[in-house]
């Protein structure tokens, strides 16, 4: 017996729905850029520490990893807060930071101790406090806050390899049903496009509701220091790869055209466009900053509309969906 949801799988797209398609045009090579950069960087940073060329190395890194933070299943359900850290409610990783270069803890000359340490000083939202704030930013070459962001470097570069090697070699081949019920378990179609659909929607939402809505906070009182990635000017380019990303890999999934959502997805493009300042930092005195954000989040709120009725409900699957992870 057909189950209702495959059943509409079947029936409701002119194209074929295409699960595999998505992990080897987006998935898969996404997770193997996010590999090759962050590797590079790690290589870069024990040779050079310097802020000047690690900024660019980081910038690269966190766009590779923008690619594939959405995907909150198999490999990354967990493991993406080795990478990002955020929101940080208690400030911990300023914290963590101070406490480790003030004591010059030797925790950073154990690669496998570190990679068991508070995720809160490690990974980008930790480099990015190192390379960018000025009460860490100022170290010389052979200080411990050198040898500190080259070991974050190599941590990062440790934690992508190992995510997307779980992705090429395991969860990939769940996620598409070819799990054998015995040491990879079997995942169907259906339940493989909800998942996948899921982590789409669930992004979007995320992105509308931190990463415009954290910064945004009230009209009275915006809170600009809250936005992701301030301190490296990233908050605003953050949401647009967000969104870019989950829109690629919808009309992928889909198989199909999505006019409603393209559309929608050209006019939150229309209104990042309007938005001058890249790290929000000017909402707390310029009301029309906070009106434009008000409105970049909207229209996020709309693509997620969109794909929503484009996708959701004409293949009647709720946002919440959760399929098994395969852990």
């Amino acid at each position: 017996m057909i189950r209702p949801l495959a059943f509409a799988l079947i029936c409701a797209t002119p194209a074929a729905a295409d699960v595999a398609s998505v992990m080897s045009n987006n998935v898969l090579p996404d997770f193997a850029k996010f590999d090759t950069v962050a590797a590079q960087m790690a290589e870069t940073a024990a040779t050079d520490c310097s802020i000047e060329t690690m900024r660019p190395q980081y910038n690269a890194v966190f766009d590779a990893w923008m690619n594939v933070q959405h995907l909150r299943i198999g490999p990354t359900e967990n493991g993406a807060l080795n990478i990002a850290f955020w929101p940080d409610e208690r400030g911990f990783t300023a914290k963590t930071l101070s406490t480790m270069i003030a004591d010059t803890d030797p925790l950073i000359d154990d690669a496998e101790g570190f990679a068991a340490s508070s995720i809160a000083g490690r990974g980008l939202f930790a480099l990015e406090m190192l390379l960018f704030d000025d009460r860490f930013d100022g170290y010389d070459a052979d200080s411990y806050t050198c040898a500190y962001v080259q070991r974050v470097a190599a941590n990062i570069a440790r934690e992508a390899h190992a995510q997307s090697t779980d992705w090429q070699d395991r969860y990939a081949l769940i996620i598409q049903g070819q799990g054998d019920g015995e040491t990879l378990p079997i995942v169907s179609d259906a339940d493989a496009f909800a998942t996948l659909y899921s982590q789409i929607v669930n992004s979007l939402e995320f992105t509308a509701d931190s990463r415009v809505g954290r910064p945004l906070a009230d009209f009275a009182r915006p809170r600009p220091t809250r936005a992701e990635a301030w301190r490296s000017d990233r908050s605003l380019r953050n949401i647009v790869l967000a969104v870019d990303t989950v829109y690629a890999q919808a009309v992928e999934l889909m198989g199909a055209p999505l006019p409603a959502t393209a559309q929608a997805v050209a006019e939150f493009h229309d209104a990042a466009n309007a938005i001058p300042d890249p790290s929000f930092s000017d909402l707390a005195d310029n009301s029309q900053a906070w009106l434009k954000l008000q409105i970049l989040g909207q229209k996020v709120d709309g693509v997620k509309n969109a794909v929503s009725n484009e996708i959701g409900a004409v293949m009647g699957i709720s946002a919440g969906f959760n399929a098994s992870d395969g852990d």
